[in-house]
């Protein structure tokens, strides 16, 4: 019989780990999330895209175009037959883009869901495959900022997260 509190947690564990991976540039963190092999859809037009293809690629290139990212889960609904689960979760995620000599520094939102197919293999609930919708985008240019004295986080492992445990 299927722990279903157990295997909820699990596959919340893995929705934070791939937005903390994506955030914080950190591939591990990100493949995490998935069973080996598991497939991405709507990353790329028209393919289907092995995370292992993916994570790496991605974090690079959201390094190299923006300065930060942050991406917010909610509303996600989980969905059990026997060991597999279908989770769908809303996405709002934003992106820095720095200023440029053509461009102001520009803040892009997507609004979207995941939609994850899991599997549960070896008493691990991982993605299978993952499926993205957008509903929504919009750019806007980053005009005024708050003021403030407030420390920037790190998008790699200098960041607190990743230290505290060892401290």
């Amino acid at each position: 019989m299927t722990d279903y509190v157990n295997a909820e947690k699990q596959i919340t564990d893995c929705l934070l780990s791939y937005t903390r991976g994506i955030d914080r540039l950190d591939p591990e963190a990100i493949i995490a999330a998935f069973h080996p092999g598991a497939l991405l859809e709507g990353y790329q037009p028209d393919a289907l895209v092995p995370i292992e293809d993916f994570a790496l690629p991605v974090v690079e290139r959201l390094k190299k175009r923006y300065s930060s990212t942050q991406h917010r889960l909610s509303n996600t609904k989980i969905d059990f037959k026997g060991n597999e689960a279908i989770a769908e979760s809303y996405i709002l995620a934003y992106h820095v883009q720095p200023a440029d000599d053509e461009n102001p520094e520009r803040l892009w939102t997507f609004s979207g869901r995941y939609i994850d197919y899991f599997e549960n293999r070896n008493e691990e609930w991982r993605i299978a495959k993952r499926f993205l919708r957008a509903d929504w985008t919009k750019i806007e240019n980053i005009d005024e900022k708050m003021p403030n004295k407030f420390i920037l986080g790190s998008r790699d492992k200098t960041d607190p997260i990743y230290g505290l445990w060892s401290n």
